[in-house]
């Protein structure tokens, strides 16, 4: 009778985790399933360069989602002169439907959602309008072409990089994700990259500088609602005398010599106070030529404001100190990419877009 008992319940046993393999085989397919044909699309900036913390950075993310195929684009690599372009979000795209992928969620990594460039991709994977060839539609918000439209090659022409539409090569659909925008890592890595320059907290100013946006909305925001919010951060964990914020706006000449002498006036003036002035880049690509060059306010010519409208004579006067510009680790904002794709997944928000 005992045998006969023990027997019945070794029966139970083995029937329920039967039902437990059973569901875990059919959980272990459905991932499987969703990674063959639903990838991961990380868009960085790039421009004549490669940036290998970029490309550290998406294999991070890879490892964190290996179900899912994970590929890269730069969206500002090209050659003037020929249009050449390499290492692109279009070249991605085409690996990626090589693996029969149905469905992209694409991520753009930047510091603002709202700027120009990041327009720039929102065209790229929309669908067009019928009788706007120009323009592209967005989750239901009309975008245009950021700068040049070309009809006959169905072209972008935007901060002298070359953008196309990816349906004229792809059926995919696609999710798309905001940039990073505020996010609390980001917090704690612009804090590393103070600290790393700090010598006396209590007596020093921390100045945190994006590139911007030729859009005085677009940078108005940029500046209120993102870069006040890591400025409140990095002083109430930093315990610095003051944090400050400003962008350059270093694309746009008018804008910027406006821009720039803001940021030289607020320095000097902090120097003069006995401060130590600590720059801190706010940005995750790209790089300024800000530091070389030196200032002319009165000039804005398209053939010398390379050379000029620059901080040159504030570094060489030693009135500031400039922070390394790596702005984050690869693993850092791994997490971050990953929690965007998920979520990306559940909301479903796509573009289906139609020939």
């Amino acid at each position: 009778m005992k045998l006969r008992k023990k027997m019945r319940a070794l029966s139970w046993i083995f029937f329920l985790g039967a039902i437990v393999g059973i569901n875990s085989a059919n959980l272990r397919t459905t991932m499987a399933e969703n990674g063959s044909d639903t990838g991961l699309l990380i868009v960085g900036h790039g421009y004549f360069s490669q940036d290998q913390k970029f490309f550290e950075f998406v294999n991070e993310v890879q490892k964190r989602l290996p179900e899912y195929p994970v590929d890269s684009g730069l969206h500002m690599v090209m050659d003037m002169q020929t249009h050449k372009m390499w290492q692109t979000e279009d070249e991605a795209i085409r690996r990626l439907a090589s693996q029969r992928v149905k469905k992209v969620v694409v991520i753009p990594f930047y510091l603002n959602t709202n700027s120009s460039t990041v327009n720039a991709i929102k065209w790229a994977i929309g669908c067009q309008v019928d009788g706007e060839p120009g323009k592209s539609n967005y989750l239901d918000e009309i975008i245009e072409c950021p700068e040049t439209y070309d009809p006959e090659n169905d072209l972008c022409m935007h901060m002298g990089g070359v953008h196309r539409r990816f349906h004229n090569f792809s059926d995919i659909q696609y999710i798309a994700t905001n940039a990073i925008d505020y996010h609390e890592d980001i917090s704690s890595v612009f804090l590393e990259r103070a600290l790393e320059y700090s010598t006396d907290k209590d007596n020093e100013v921390v100045f945190l500088i994006g590139h911007g946006d030729g859009d005085d909305v677009i940078d108005q925001d940029y500046r209120d609602n993102v870069l006040a919010k890591y400025a409140s951060d990095v002083k109430s964990m930093g315990g610095f005398y003051d944090v400050q914020y400003g962008t350059l706006r270093e694309d746009w000449c008018e804008q910027k010599r406006v821009a720039v002498e803001d940021i030289r006036n607020r320095i000097t003036a902090a120097y003069h106070e006995g401060r130590k002035v600590i720059w801190v880049p706010a940005r995750v690509s790209s790089w300024s030529k800000v530091h070389d060059q030196v200032w002319d306010p009165q000039d804005c010519s398209i053939q010398d404001a390379g050379n000029k409208l620059g901080t040159k004579d504030l570094l060489d006067a030693g009135m500031y100190t400039k922070a390394n510009f790596l702005l984050y680790e690869p693993a850092s904002l791994a997490d971050w990419a990953v929690s965007m794709f998920e979520e990306a997944l559940r909301k479903d928000h796509y573009i289906d877009c139609q020939k």
